[in-house]
């Protein structure tokens, strides 16, 4: 008996990793970037933000010869986020276009390598504005594409509403981590403020959440309208909505695999 029910044991074994490989290699990552369909291209692009993957590294391993223990935890938050765009798209088979995954690596290294590892935050007080700035352009940037390519699949891009849909939700997702990440520092502050060392988030902390929130608002808003002006010109010469699809397609394959 213990033979036949260890046997069908692993024939069920093997065919949920089958029905998984089967899967995940159903929808192949699209060899496109966001300004160019060259397969050729796509793959440089690729390499160098692997090869730039590392930079985030970089102060996690100096940091070992004058340890301080919130810097530690951000750099390895920031090597984290990086290293996400990697694994959402291991995970979900939905790509990340290239050049934004180039934006989130220059944006979490302005943060962890030149604004906490060498110092910018203190030498240049403008710096944090700035950041938070392009943060608001860089969130528009990694989540409108997969908004709108979920929401093609169900809506017609013509649709006088649709740019007033895509409009509202990355509004209303970029203000929302925006104000988690505002959050995120009033409690690093009440974690970390006695600690020997550490920087305070949020000196004078209300004019700073506020101004932070204000650079990050601002930011959305310019973002969204360089990315739709980009898709525009870029639908002139290439079906953008398709490439959208395939990766909202890719996403929700996966979302609803994972409901059965």
């Amino acid at each position: 008996m213990t033979v036949p029910v260890f046997s069908k044991t692993l024939r069920k074994i093997q065919f949920e990793l089958s029905t998984m490989h089967n899967f995940l290699i159903s929808d192949p990552l699209v060899k496109e970037t966001l300004f160019t369909s060259s397969p050729r291209l796509f793959t440089i692009l690729r390499m160098t933000n692997l090869f730039l993957s590392f930079v985030v590294f970089i102060p996690i391993i100096a940091s070992f010869w004058n340890f301080n223990l919130p810097s530690f935890l951000g750099y390895i938050l920031c090597a984290f986020v990086v290293y996400l765009t990697w694994i959402f798209e291991f995970v979900t088979k939905s790509i990340i276009l290239e050049e934004i995954r180039a934006f989130t690596i220059v944006q979490v290294s302005l943060h962890s390598v030149f604004g906490i590892w060498m110092g910018f935050y203190d030498k240049f007080h403008i710096y944090d504005f700035i950041l938070h700035l392009t943060g608001g352009m860089w969130l528009v940037f990694l989540i409108y594409p997969i908004v709108i390519g979920i929401e093609l699949l169900s809506a017609d891009s013509k649709n006088p509403f649709f740019y007033f849909k895509m409009v509202t939700i990355t509004l209303l997702t970029v203000t929302a981590l925006g104000a988690f990440w505002e959050i995120g520092e009033f409690i690093s502050d009440l974690i970390f403020k006695n600690y020997p060392g550490y920087r305070l988030a949020q000196e004078d902390s209300l004019f700073d959440t506020m101004t932070d929130m204000l650079a990050n608002l601002i930011g959305t808003i310019v973002g969204m309208n360089i990315f739709w002006g980009t898709l525009k010109r870029l639908n002139k010469y290439r079906n953008m909505d398709l490439l959208f699809q395939r990766m909202g397609r890719a996403l929700k394959d996966y979302i609803n695999n994972m409901k059965k």
